[in-house]
This record gives structure tokens, C-alpha cells and sequence, in this order.
């Protein structure tokens, strides 16, 4: 009789705990919490080459025995090539950059002392070497640029009525300007800049075409808006945990 209960008891026990196991909840297997995402930075260092096209504006002021002899605009189009190296550091880069154009920029207007004559004027290729500093948005890069500036100028003069003389000239000066570029992929970007070049106030001797030579002071600058596309030969995207 005592064995019976026992094997009772021990049967009710079982029953009970299965009915326990039944009621609870499945268990749910436990993982291992995701990795977080990985944000990636732009990175603008790295030597980069490219090339770059488009308009420029300019102003020649001529003066002959410290009169004014009259000024002109001009006008045209450039185009060329750049090699530089950036550095960044943070959201700040910086660089420095070789430009080179062939040009085709040209004005004309007539004399103020003789209005019979005329002069003319040709920017035919302009050189840059700059510096620039800029702050970096990812892709997007926001700068300023400044360093110097060389031009190959002809400039015309003509007589009515005996022949035009010519100076050829190659001037230096000084360039500042301004830029937005953005990286297209890891390597290729676009940029779009101003600068603006000024080359002071130089003599030029005029001569040729039957006129007897002359000099004039010549006070000249131009303006230039250009499309830039650049390759870099850099690294990839930075890692940003």
C-alpha cells in the first residue's frame, strides 16, 4: 500500500510539471546585438589632375605721356589643364595647384588722343600657380584660392592711314578667387571657380608697321569662370564609426 502512494505521488508530480513546461512562453535563442552602421567620410587628399574650360572678361587702360589714351573691355574663352596635391586634415583641406590655358580674349576701342586710331588687344595663354584652403561637407568642398598669375599679351595700335605697330608682352601679377567642388565618386570631381587676376600698371613698346615707336603704361585684369573636372589619385572613402 506505502509503494502505491508513492508511485501516485511521483505520477501526480510528473503531471504537474508538464502542465508548468506548457504554459510557458517558447524561448527565444539570443543574438548577438548588431554591429553599428558605418558612415563614411569623402576623402580629398591625394595628387589629382584635370582640365577646365570656359569665359573670361578683361580690362586694358592705355596711357602714352601720362594722358589717358582710353580703355577697353574684352572678351572670350579659355581652356586647358591643372595638376595639384591636397591634404586634408579634419573638415579643413588644403592644396596647391598648376594651371595652364590657351586663351583666346579680345577688345579693341579707338584712341582718345588720336579717335582716328585704335587699339587692340589679345590674350592668347595664362598661367596660375595657387594655393587654396578649404572646409570640406563630406563630398562637398567650399574654398578660396590666391598664389600668382602669368599672361602672354599682343597688343595693337593703329594709325589711320600708315600701318599698325605691335608690342608683345609677358606679364606677371597676382590671382585670388573662389570655388564650390564635388566629389562625383571616390576619385572623380567637378568644380566650378572664379578668379580674378590683376597685372598692374606695365610699359609696353609699340613698334612696326611703318609708325615710329612708341611706349605706353598699360593698366590690365581679367576675370575667369571656369568648369573644372578632376581625377585624384587617392585612397578610399574614409571609415567614420
Amino acid at each position: 500500500m506505502k509503494r502505491q502512494l508513492l508511485c501516485g505521488m511521483a505520477f501526480f508530480a510528473l503531471a504537474a510539471n508538464s502542465a508548468v513546461a506548457a504554459d510557458l512562453p517558447p524561448r527565444v535563442p539570443v543574438r548577438p546585438a548588431a554591429a553599428p552602421p558605418v558612415a563614411y567620410a569623402y576623402n580629398w587628399s591625394g595628387f589629382y589632375i584635370g582640365a577646365h574650360g570656359g569665359g573670361a572678361w578683361s580690362e586694358q587702360c592705355f596711357t602714352f605721356g601720362g594722358v589717358s589714351d582710353g580703355c577697353h573691355d574684352g572678351d572670350g574663352w579659355l581652356g586647358g589643364g591643372q595638376v595639384g596635391y591636397n591634404w586634408q586634415t579634419g573638415n579643413v583641406v588644403f592644396g596647391v595647384e598648376f594651371s595652364g590655358s590657351a586663351a583666346d580674349i579680345a577688345g579693341n576701342h579707338s584712341a582718345q588722343i588720336v579717335p582716328a586710331d585704335s587699339y587692340r588687344s589679345d590674350i592668347s595663354s595664362i598661367l596660375m600657380l595657387t594655393g587654396r584652403v578649404g572646409m570640406t561637407f563630406d563630398r562637398l568642398l567650399l574654398y578660396v584660392t590666391g598664389g600668382g598669375a602669368w599672361v602672354r599679351d599682343r597688343f595693337e595700335y593703329t594709325a589711320a592711314g600708315v600701318g599698325t605697330a605691335s608690342a608683345r608682352d609677358n606679364r606677371w601679377g597676382w590671382t585670388v578667387g573662389a570655388g564650390i567642388e564635388y566629389g562625383i565618386t571616390p576619385n572623380w570631381s567637378v568644380a566650378a571657380q572664379y578668379n580674378y587676376v590683376d597685372l598692374g600698371d606695365r610699359n609696353a613698346t609699340f613698334s612696326g608697321g611703318g609708325v615710329a615707336p612708341f611706349t605706353d603704361s598699360i593698366d590690365q585684369n581679367i576675370h575667369l569662370a571656369t568648369v573644372r573636372l578632376n581625377y585624384r589619385f587617392g585612397g578610399p572613402l574614409m571609415a567614420r564609426y
